[in-house]
């Protein structure tokens, strides 16, 4: 019987979409593809989830790897967090879920610059019973060290919790330590297999 339900952010609650936001400040073709690749796609946008680099030095790292590109990298970074935006349908979920008194929780990869944004702007975070943010603790999906310590910081039991994420690889983690999972699709999707997990 599933007790526990711990939501990702990023493409579950929230989206994520770094092609749309270079889209929308004008970026287009070969420099969009670039951009998209030598920011997102780095090393250290990983090391900014694991809360290891600041903002500011992996700004200046793009910026010294891609001096060509300078301008626009700053550009880009200045409000990235505004690519954050609510997922709806999802909300819609997870308010059903706090109605029924699951115990509800967050395991999320998040920059601390961008979960200090997000956390401000929405009032969702007041559902959840406690959280566990990548950048916070030095730990990034999917570590199996940030699974045991969810489990643990919240004296969880691996079998009656839940856990909902957009990531294969991540799932996959979860599994592996016994965990039950659903692989996010849709808010739709979601739907239907939770009815199949909570009827249990």
């Amino acid at each position: 019987m599933i007790k526990n339900i711990v939501f990702d952010l990023g493409n579950v609650l929230l989206d994520f979409d770094p092609e749309r936001y270079l889209e929308a400040l004008g970026y287009q073709g070969k420099v969009k593809e670039q951009l998209k690749s030598e920011i997102f796609k780095t090393d250290e946008w990983l090391m900014l989830d694991r809360g290891t680099i600041s903002q500011e030095e992996a700004v200046e790292i793009w910026q010294q790897r891609n001096p060509d590109l300078r301008g626009e990298i700053a550009d880009v970074m200045t409000d990235w967090e505004k690519i954050l935006t609510l997922k709806k349908e999802s909300l819609e979920i997870l308010e059903s879920l706090a109605a029924k008194n699951y115990n509800l929780y967050i395991l999320s990869n998040f920059h601390e610059k961008a979960f200090t944004y997000v956390s401000n702007k929405y009032n969702f975070f007041d559902y959840f019973d406690g959280k566990v943010i990548s950048a916070d603790i030095g730990m990034i999906k999917p570590d199996p060290e940030i699974y045991e310590h969810l489990l643990n910081k919240f004296n969880l039991e691996a079998g009656t919790t839940l856990f909902i994420d957009d990531s294969q690889k991540n799932i996959a983690a979860a599994i592996n330590k016994g965990i039950r999972v659903i692989h996010f699709k849709d808010a739709a999707s979601l739907k239907e297999e939770l009815k199949l997990y909570l009827k249990e």
